[in-house]
């Protein structure tokens, strides 16, 4: 991973926190906050984070003008970001997004076999090895393919997402899902290159139904995007699909612990891939930068138990780090 797409990968991780609970005026001085420290650092001379703001300045320009309301209206697309990654499940109606939700979340959504069964945004929270990870479950597009709003409204939704999953049902007609789906991204700007800022990949649905053999070969000639074919009645298949969430959101557990005690292996830092030592302990104390002296790791990291680090050294999943500062 080159120095840059690591600085890139952090400053997504971090935005999203920073604004996640963030509207209005509050918002816009946020990123453009943002946007500045991009320029003072001259980063925004990189392709990746040209991208970046210009994403950052769209999102400024639909908070500037949305129409202001008269009081507090609810909004059943509006879901306030929790967790440690916000992932989508972006598809056609009726092809299985929420008996999935239901299967690998701890939300009992409704479903049957018919369309419009889905009408606002729902949010679960699936567990996977200390991490959290919300998933949204925003109506089928065919539901509302008359409704321009409510179809503008799911792909806000999308833009909020650390990642999109294209959900597309293995017994159905695979052009038509996997075209559609793609041209409503390109819609609003996502590539489905590497430089995207959004992980989008695929879950192919239904695969113990007839055609589904033939379906997921067509699919895999249709498409570059990683695709994680499941069954609901397979459990092998939905851990591994837990599993896969995991690896999208590209995040790993740092766990810390005080000198002279025990690491606590309860609640970890979530990070990046990539993370330093120096940028963790920026997000323990902004202090710690300034009063650093060294960091001794215990994980796959180092090549012995409480090797003495520095601040540049990059970290991996389930180290255990123990910071040394200076006294003030």
């Amino acid at each position: 991973m080159t120095d840059y797409r690591r600085k890139l990968k952090w400053y997504r991780f971090n935005i999203a926190r920073r604004i996640r609970i963030l509207e209005g005026e509050e918002l816009i001085n946020e990123l453009e906050d943002i946007i500045a420290e991009i320029q003072v650092k001259k980063l925004d001379k990189i392709g990746m984070f040209q991208l970046l703001i210009r994403q950052l300045e769209a999102l400024k320009a639909e908070t500037q003008f949305k129409p202001k309301q008269k009081g507090h209206q609810y909004d059943p697309f509006q879901i306030p970001r929790s967790g440690d990654g916000r992932v989508v499940l972006f598809g056609l109606s009726n092809v299985g997004k929420s008996t999935l939700m239901n299967a690998i979340t701890n939300t009992n959504v409704k479903t049957s076999e018919f369309l419009h069964t889905t009408k606002t945004a729902l949010a679960g929270t699936c567990e996977y090895n200390n991490i959290k990870i919300q998933i949204i479950d925003v109506p089928g597009f065919l539901d509302f393919k008359e409704d321009w709003m409510i179809s503008r409204q799911i792909l806000k939704i999308a833009r909020t997402c650390d990642a999109i999953l294209l959900v597309i049902d293995l017994s159905l007609d695979i052009d038509q899902q996997y075209f559609f789906l793609m041209e409503q991204l390109k819609n609003i700007g996502l590539p489905e290159t590497e430089d995207s800022l959004y992980k989008l990949a695929i879950i192919a649905t239904k695969g113990d139904l007839a055609r589904s053999k033939r379906n997921f070969t067509l699919l895999k000639e249709r498409t570059s995007l990683p695709i994680h074919p499941i069954s609901i009645k397979n459990e092998k298949s939905l851990e591994k699909l837990k599993e896969y969430l995991f690896d999208v959101l590209e995040v790993m557990r740092i766990y810390t612990k005080p000198p002279r005690r025990e690491a606590d292996y309860t609640q970890p830092f979530i990070l990046p891939i990539g993370t330093t030592v120096g940028e963790l302990a920026e997000k323990i104390h902004k202090d710690f930068i300034k009063l650093f002296r060294y960091a001794r790791i215990w994980g796959s990291s180092v090549e012995f138990p409480g090797q003495q680090v520095g601040m540049e050294h990059v970290l991996v999943d389930t180290d255990v780090v123990e910071i040394t500062i200076m006294r003030k």
